[in-house]
């Protein structure tokens, strides 16, 4: 069967890069809504997360992907340094060594840490595609085709829930990407880069979660505990950078 298939997917996959068209068929979704963990109560729709179950095909993309984009961004630095998740050697173990490590050997060295720990409220679900273009384009360097081929992929997308049994009505979205894809978390990282420069604390992120963290001698807590409430506060109030770029790019911190 393989054998049969392969010459065919490989002319789509070769027809769609070279043409910059993602086919229409390949951006409907079915959406499974699951519990983020488990004991939450089932009852508030807030405890779900949207997982988009895509066609094989678009599954078949992590190795192009792997080939071709990822060598282009490894290659000139344009991940940030300090991100976690979907990068080769940057898993959720590497994220929880990096941080722990951290605070490790600033506990060896006499010092104290003061630590946060940031969640964004449905982040994959309100990615602007113009701005995330944009941002491919002026921050990434991905031009002609390639540039086309990704706002071929992100638009005209439509999900159905299902759940209980029972499916939604089609939905046609013109912001998000799909969580549950191979591309969807990639292009939210490199949507939301610009935060890991912002502020003059430690920052380490995993994805659409970030960890922001000070050090300092014992009898300078007070000082910097007031420093890192800051740098959230700051995310939160009109009159900062941080709050006008959150708000311009359609994301929201969720402060529960």
């Amino acid at each position: 069967m393989r054998e049969l298939l392969a010459p065919f997917i490989t002319l789509l996959f070769n027809r769609s890069l070279v043409t910059g068209c993602f086919p229409s068929k390949f951006k409907q979704a079915i959406v499974r809504p699951r519990l983020k963990k488990s004991g939450l109560d089932a009852s508030d729709l807030k405890n779900y997360s949207p997982v988009s179950n895509l066609s094989f095909s678009p599954s078949c993309w992590r190795g192009w992907y792997r080939c071709d984009y990822r060598p282009f961004f490894d290659s000139n630095e344009l991940m940030p340094s300090q991100q976690s998740a979907y990068r080769q050697n940057h898993s959720t173990e590497m994220a929880v060594l990096k941080v722990y490590n951290d605070l490790r050997m600033t506990a060896d060295s006499g010092l104290v840490s003061v630590w946060c720990l940031l969640d964004l409220t449905a982040a994959f679900d309100t990615v602007d595609h113009d701005l995330l273009l944009l941002r491919l384009e002026r921050q990434f360097g991905l031009r002609g085709v390639t540039l086309l081929w990704f706002g071929s992929y992100l638009s005209g997308r439509s999900y159905r829930v299902w759940f209980a049994g029972a499916a939604s009505r089609i939905v046609y979205v013109v912001c998000l990407v799909p969580q549950g894809s191979v591309l969807g978390p990639r292009l939210f990282i490199m949507y939301s880069a610009d935060l890991a420069v912002e502020h003059d604390v430690n920052f380490h992120g995993h994805a659409d979660d970030t960890q922001r963290y000070v050090h300092c001698r014992p009898e300078e807590i007070v000082a910097i505990t007031a420093k890192l409430e800051r740098c959230i506060t700051d995310m939160d109030y009109s009159w900062t950078w941080t709050w006008t770029w959150m708000s311009a790019n359609r994301l929201k911190l969720n402060m529960d």
